[in-house]
């Protein structure tokens, strides 16, 4: 009886574990582009209320099975991003990590609630120029792009960007949505 998928593949990311302590406790999150599950598993596990989108229905299967064997709930949805709409000022934390798509940006900021948090992390534009890979520019954020996304209106909890590894480089970002504007 082996698993025929990975489970080592299924640790969270370090950015999310270490920011746990600064999540709305038992919020509802927003997992964007979740791929298998392995941040929303996380989550649901400490007790958040877990949507996730993902394009790969493969992915999304995986991640329902896995959530069925660890006895959580992952509310997870087969979409094409570059057609979803984000609810307005609905989630308390909205994570994203590995994909780019700018668009849907405006749509993580307005789709916060007041006091909400934004979990984001990708590729960045170092690594791109160093290894070639994601092999298209336009998958990086530029150097400082994803700060200045999140300075008006958002305060800034954590932020770094540059190499984490020899050939890896990131733009990391924990900020949280102020009230009333």
């Amino acid at each position: 009886m082996s698993n025929h998928h990975d489970h080592s593949q299924m640790t969270p990311a370090v950015l999310l574990v270490e920011s746990l302590p600064l999540l709305p406790k038992g919020g509802r999150v927003l997992d964007v582009a979740m791929g298998k599950g392995r941040n929303a598993l996380y989550l649901a596990e400490r007790g958040f209320q877990v949507e996730g989108v993902e394009i790969d229905a493969e992915a999304v299967r995986v991640c329902e099975e896995e959530a069925r064997r660890r006895g959580v709930t992952v509310q997870a949805t087969t979409a094409d991003l570059t057609r979803f709409q984000i609810p307005k000022e609905t989630y308390d934390v909205i994570v994203c990590f590995y994909y780019l798509q700018r668009d849907l940006i405006p749509q993580m900021r307005e789709g916060l609630k007041p006091g909400g948090v934004i979990v984001y992390e990708t590729f960045l534009i170092d690594q791109h120029l160093k290894t070639g890979k994601p092999g298209r520019r336009e998958f990086c954020f530029e150097q400082n792009e994803l700060l200045h996304l999140f300075l008006q209106g958002f305060r800034v909890l954590n932020y770094r960007e540059g190499f984490v590894s020899e050939d890896r480089a990131s733009a990391a970002l924990v900020a949280r949505k102020m009230a009333g504007r």
